[in-house]
This record gives structure tokens, C-alpha cells and sequence, in this order.
């Protein structure tokens, strides 16, 4: 499973830990890099300042680690990198370290570092390595919850010892994005499990019953005058197909770049050009029998790394682009399709993206596709030509996100896509905001999208809202939501929508336990009801409820 199973509850719940409650950890610069071996014989190691006292938050609160299980974490960097090492005590034969494929957690034990530069308890970069020696490594906010699509080159390296397991970690600048003016305060956290018995520890304690797990980092200081190496990296790539059938031999070649730079600490240029995306793994076949199109994950790297801003609102499905041509085919008397792409060409793709010490995200995206042709034969002369059914297009996203107050975020998004010639343009723009009270008790969301078509016939423009009330703390919680979209709402030039034209209010109410009872590790109850309608006409669709 790749979905972190000590982090889920941070995508519910939002909270606030005072200044003085946070742990600190001093940091020290080596002038000799620490070889990354899981052996702790550098002389950084033994005066490094120690992250120790662990506490458990699952399944039990508050509960302090032992001699017999404690954990002691140590940090030093360069201009290279930041530098982990953790003692991690332990019976080893009771160590789980079943071997398991990158960012998938399985049945092992881990040890996590959680690091913010911004120190803003909203975006996180979580690394993850296991007994086994395998690593994962992720991108975290309140609004996304944990993107684990997102990867980064780094070292670690695991030892099995008489009385536990050793982790040393190096973190090379090139995988955070960091204002290189402003590094007093970094959000740092340390996290262990125990598969075993599926408890978890962090090095700063952290109360589940309310809040964004970011707000409970602790605090690195020490970190000062980092030159870091230019953030630039080249993957070229060639590759080949060759088809044989029943004499007749066909070879295609292909040649493309990816380049990734540091424009900045913070901000980052990601481009490909001519890619033919054939490193990315198939879809399973499955057939469709339902109304609505078949959806895949993204599975091409230059789509899924780094997209929390662009996922704003969700108006960004990125299996748009490159994907089937927008339309078919017009066909004349006696005439069939001889041939027609399931794909389209993507001549390039430029995305800009980071946000500030301040909390203002920025995010570019821009690429642009091929014109498309299907063969079209007359059965009855065997003549053929050549139907375009999908221009030249551009596609391109624009992105503004205000994050405040640690736990709250205002964002602005629109998304373009230009076809040349008669066929269909589409342009959307959205508001989209999550807003929770000082003492993080309650949350507020509301978005408004407007969208606009325009096609032979005319332009059309849709309207779309959504506004969900909760209290977000606590056992008992309960909260009203609204979602609305008329008859001519559409994203489905760059975005995905199954339908439109509904005005739907719904109502839920639940109680639930953090603490373990005689019987019970957690158990939750959960009550709602549902209340559908047609935007228009305005009719009764349904009504629904459920314990």
C-alpha cells in the first residue's frame, strides 16, 4: 500500500502548538562528509547534539519510549547536504524488514524524517527508510494529504546490530526547495514504527484528537551560510520500436530531454521535449460498461512529480494531455475509419512551481501537442484521407496560493486550452480556499468555478461551487456541505467531471476514539444524510441516509 499509514489522519484535522511546547535541535556543520554506511564512526557523530525522548501516539497516547526500544537521532550538514543517522534499539529478532518496492511500506519497520524549510507546518518533505533498506519518499500538505508520486534521488543505508538497527540518511539540497536567505528556523520531526505492534513514535509529541500533523514539528536551528551546488539535471533518452507482421517491417525511433533546474532555492523549472513517455508503465486493459469514461492514474514522471499546486480545485487532470484526440472523424457515404491514433503526440511540457518563505505558491504549466490525423478509406473506390481530429494545442495552467496562519490557504487557478482552427476552446478559473479558526477547532471550505467553452455554435459559461462547515476537533464532530454545478459547466478540456447539474446539501455527524480502550485500538460512528436535487430544473433527485 502507498499511502502512509501513520499520516492519515492529518487530511482531516487541523490544530495549534505554541512556540514553547516545540522541541529543539541544534545543528552542526562537518567540514567531512559522513559515508553513508550505517556505521557511526565519524567524529561528527559523537559530539552531534540528540534528538531523544520519543513518545508514542498510536495505538496508545503519550506513552514514553524505553531503554529497551528508545530511539537517539543525530544531524550535521555541508554544502552538499543535510546528514541523518538514528540509533533505532531494538530486539532484532523481533525487527520486521520484509523487502517491499519504493514508497511501498509493507510489512516493515520504519524510520521517517519530516523536513520543512519554510517552517510553515503546511508543506513537508517526508523520507522514509526501512529495516529492509528500501526508501520512499513523499510531499505533504493539508490539502493534498501525502503525494508519494513525488520522487527524489538520495542515499541511505541500513545496519542490523546486536541491539537494534542503524540508519544513516544523506538529504542532497537538490530535493527540497528552501529560501537560502532565511534559514534560522527549519520544521523538522522524527517518526518510528514498530510493525510488530503497529505503534508509532515521533520525537515531537503530537495530539491526534485535533489538527494538521505539520503543526507538531519540532524546530532545527543551526543551519547557516549554505552555498549549495546548482540544482541542474539532464536525462536525455533514446529508444526504438520495431514491428514485424506478415512481411511488412516497421522501426520508429525516438530521441528526447528532460531538464529539472533550480531557478531558485524555492522555485523550480521541470521541461521535457519529445518525450514519447515510453519508460511509463501500461494501463491494465479492463472493459468499460459503465456511462461514464475510463480513468487512469498518471503513470509518465514529468505529470506526477511536484503537482500539489496545480491540483488546486481539481481542475488539472493530466491524463488531458497526450491523451485520445478530442473528436472523431466525420464520415462520408460509404466511407470507415481505416485508422485512427489512441494517442496524441506531446511535442514538449515547461512547469514553474515553488512557493516563498512567506507562503505565496506560484505555479507555471505549459505544453503543447501535435496536430493528429485518422485515415478515413472509401469501401466502395478504396480511396483514403486524412481527417485532423486533433489540432495543434497549448495547454496551460496559472496558479496563485496564499498560505497563513499554518493551517489555512487561499488559491487562485486557471486553466487554458487553445486549439487552433474551428475546433473547441476551453478556459476555467476557480477560488478555492481552507480556512480554520486560530484555536483550530473549526474548518471552512469553499470554492467557486467558473468555466467557458467555445465552440462553432457559441461560447457557453458554467458555474460550480462548493462550501463545507465542521467542527474539527475533538470526539464528537459533525458538518453541513453544499455543492452545486448548472447545466453548462464543463472542465473537461484539461479537467475531469462525470457530470454536471446538480444542487446537493448534505449533513454528517460522528464520534470517535484516539485512545485504545479494554476491547478497542480505535472505532469510530458515523451518521448522514443526503438531500439531492437538479440545478435545472430544480427537481427532487434523491434523498438519502445512513449510521
Amino acid at each position: 500500500m502507498r499511502i502512509c499509514v501513520f499520516l492519515s489522519f492529518a487530511l482531516f484535522i487541523t490544530f495549534h502548538l505554541s512556540a514553547q511546547e516545540k522541541k529543539s535541535l541544534q545543528i552542526e556543520r562537518t567540514d567531512s562528509s559522513p559515508k553513508i554506511d550505517g556505521v557511526f564512526d565519524e567524529p561528527i557523530w559523537a559530539t552531534a547534539q540528540e534528538a531523544v525522548e520519543f513518545t508514542q501516539f498510536r495505538p496508545d497516547v503519550g506513552v514514553k519510549d524505553t531503554e529497551a526500544n528508545k530511539t537517539v537521532v543525530k544531524m550535521t550538514f555541508d554544502d552538499q547536504a543535510i546528514y541523518v543517522a538514528a540509533y533505532l534499539y531494538d530486539d532484532p529478532s523481533l525487527i520486521a524488514k520484509q523487502l517491499s518496492s519504493r514508497d511501498n511500506f509493507g510489512q516493515s519497520d520504519f524510520f521517517g524524517f519530516v523536513v520543512n524549510p519554510n517552517n510553515d507546518a503546511q508543506n513537508d518533505t517526508e523520507f522514509f527508510v526501512f529495516a529492509s533498506g528500501t526508501q520512499a519518499d513523499a510531499i505533504a500538505n493539508p490539502n493534498i494529504g501525502e503525494d508519494f508520486g513525488w520522487n527524489a534521488v538520495w542515499s541511505s543505508a541500513v545496519k542490523i546490530n546486536d541491539d537494534g538497527w542503524t540508519v544513516e540518511m544523506k538529504i542532497p539540497y537538490r530535493c527540497l526547495r528552501f529560501d537560502n536567505k532565511n534559514l534560522e528556523t527549519w520544521g523538522v520531526q522524527f517518526h518510528r514504527r514498530f510493525r510488530r505492534d503497529e505503534s508509532q513514535y515521533t520525537w515531537n509529541p503530537i495530539d491526534i484528537t485535533k489538527g494538521n500533523i505539520g503543526l507538531y514539528h519540532g524546530e532545527l536551528k543551526g543551519l547557516s551560510n549554505l552555498e549549495p551546488p546548482v540544482r541542474l539535471a539532464f536525462y536525455p533518452f533514446v529508444s526504438t520500436v520495431q514491428r514485424s507482421f506478415d512481411g511488412d517491417h516497421e522501426s520508429n525511433f525516438n530521441a528526447g530531454l528532460d531538464v529539472k533546474y533550480g531557478l531558485t532555492e524555492n522555485f523550480t523549472l521541470d521541461a521535457t521535449l519529445i518525450p514519447d513517455f515510453s519508460q511509463a508503465r501500461f494501463d491494465n486493459v479492463t472493459l468499460n460498461l459503465g456511462p461514464f469514461e475510463q480513468t487512469f492514474s498518471e503513470q509518465r514522471q514529468f505529470f506526477t512529480e511536484g503537482v500539489d499546486l496545480f491540483n488546486k480545485g481539481n481542475l488539472f487532470f493530466s491524463r488531458r494531455i497526450g491523451g485520445p484526440p478530442s473528436t472523431s472523424p466525420e464520415l462520408g457515404e460509404n466511407e470507415e475509419v481505416l485508422e485512427s491514433p489512441a494517442t496524441v503526440k506531446v511535442i514538449n511540457a515547461v512547469k514553474v512551481s515553488g512557493r516563498t518563505k512567506k507562503g505565496l505558491g506560484i505555479g507555471l504549466f505549459n505544453s503543447i501537442t501535435e496536430s493528429t490525423n485518422a485515415t478515413v478509406r472509401n469501401t466502395i473506390t478504396g480511396t483514403t484521407r486524412e481527417v485532423e481530429v486533433e489540432p495543434f494545442t497549448n495547454y496551460n495552467i496559472v496558479v496563485v496560493d496564499q498560505q497563513f496562519n499554518g493551517n489555512s490557504s487561499i488559491g487562485l487557478i486557471n486553466t487554458n486550452v487553445f486549439r487552433t482552427g474551428s475546433f473547441r476552446d476551453a478556459n476555467v478559473t476557480g477560488l478555492v480556499s481552507n480556512i480554520s479558526n486560530k484555536r483550530n477547532t473549526y474548518n471552512i471550505r469553499a470554492e467557486a468555478k467558473m468555466s467557458n467553452v467555445n465552440m462553432e455554435s457559441g461560447n457557453e459559461t458554467g458555474f460550480s461551487s462548493y462550501f463545507l462547515i465542521r467542527k474539527a476537533h475533538g470526539n464528537f464532530r459533525y458538518s453541513f456541505d453544499h455543492s452545486f454545478a448548472d447545466t453548462k459547466y464543463d472542465i473537461n478540456d484539461l479537467g475531469l467531471q462525470f457530470r454536471n447539474n446538480f444542487n446537493n446539501f448534505g449533513i454528517d455527524a460522528s464520534y470517535r476514539i484516539f485512545e485504545p480502550t479494554e476491547k478497542w485500538n480505535r472505532y469510530s460512528i458515523g451518521t448522514y444524510v443526503n438531500y439531492t436535487n437538479l440545478a435545472s430544473p430544480s427537481t427532487f433527485t434523491g434523498f438519502g441516509f445512513g449510521f
